[in-house]
């Protein structure tokens, strides 16, 4: 609770400086034109590959396409499992929180790890919505870009949308604990977290953070057929696809292939460089 204190602090902090600045919308952060520092922070997404397969390495390889004159560094902090926190009980299917107490957590060792960067990548939604709801979510995801503005002054803050997952390959939804209002068991994951992904959206709009949207990305990619996505259960071989038919448990696994972590790569590069007064050459999609 005491570090859910320091986050209600930053929160009041925030309202009460958007009502003396007329409730003006901060600025996005500075121009990433000649390249720069970046940390992603977050879950499994960012964290359920090996070797260039990594998202920080997708993220490179975009990079030198569209900026080819810019120099970037990429440091990948994310943790699978994590949710925000402060730690909250024993909940399922989560590891530990990106904070256990007001002074501790990986939050504070990975800031001290990298005491300059030029942008923050956020990536939570899955996990939390294991621990609290959709409102909570909120107030914990304000309260740490509250923090992450302080400790890297001018940086650009980025926030991701949680995954999509084609519902002509995905299996119904089951959670002991729901935190998602208006949940009904078994219905599809998406269903489950897009109250979350909502948080995000209205958050960054608010506060003018940049927002990488990977859920309408992954939706917008499957619309156009392209829903091969997502890894297989137990990270199965997908060319044992003909064998699992009308199996959905096969496509129970959240997780993005390298497909999919080349989709959710574009949209990171894509929000990091908003704004920029960099020309985007053009590209084909991934």
């Amino acid at each position: 609770m005491a570090c859910y204190r320091i986050f209600r602090r930053t929160v009041l902090c925030f309202v009460v400086s958007a009502f003396l600045a007329g409730n003006a919308v901060v600025a996005s952060g500075k121009d990433l034109a000649h390249g720069g520092t970046i940390l992603l922070i977050g879950d499994s997404i960012f964290d359920c590959h090996e070797g260039d397969k990594r998202i920080e390495f997708v993220m490179q390889r975009r990079f030198r396409q569209v900026t080819p004159d810019a120099r970037w560094t990429i440091f990948n902090e994310a943790h699978g499992g994590e949710y925000i926190g402060p730690k909250v009980g024993n909940p399922l299917g989560v590891s530990q929180p990106l904070f256990a107490t007001e002074t501790t957590g990986r939050f504070f060792e990975i800031v001290n790890r990298h005491p300059q960067v030029d942008a923050v990548v956020i990536n939570y939604a899955a996990n939390d919505s294991k621990v609290y709801p959709p409102g909570a979510f909120r107030k914990r995801l304000e309260a740490v870009a509250g923090l992450l503005e302080e400790r890297y002054p001018g940086a650009v803050l980025v926030m991701c949308t949680s995954m999509y997952l084609d519902p002509h390959h995905a299996a119904p939804y089951h959670i002991e604990n729901p935190q998602s209002p208006g949940f009904h068991d078994g219905n599809l994951r998406n269903v489950y977290l897009e109250p979350y992904n909502q948080e995000i959206r209205e958050l960054t709009a608010v506060r003018g953070y940049r927002l990488a949207d990977t859920y309408r990305r992954l939706a917008a990619e499957t619309a156009r057929g392209n829903w091969d996505l997502r890894l297989r259960a137990d990270e199965g071989d997908p060319k044992d696809d003909p064998q699992h038919v009308g199996d959905m448990r096969w496509y129970d696994n959240v997780h993005p292939n390298d497909r999919g972590t080349e989709v959710i790569a574009v949209g990171v590069v894509e929000a990091l460089l908003k704004g920029s007064s960099v020309i985007l050459r053009s590209h084909k999609r991934p």
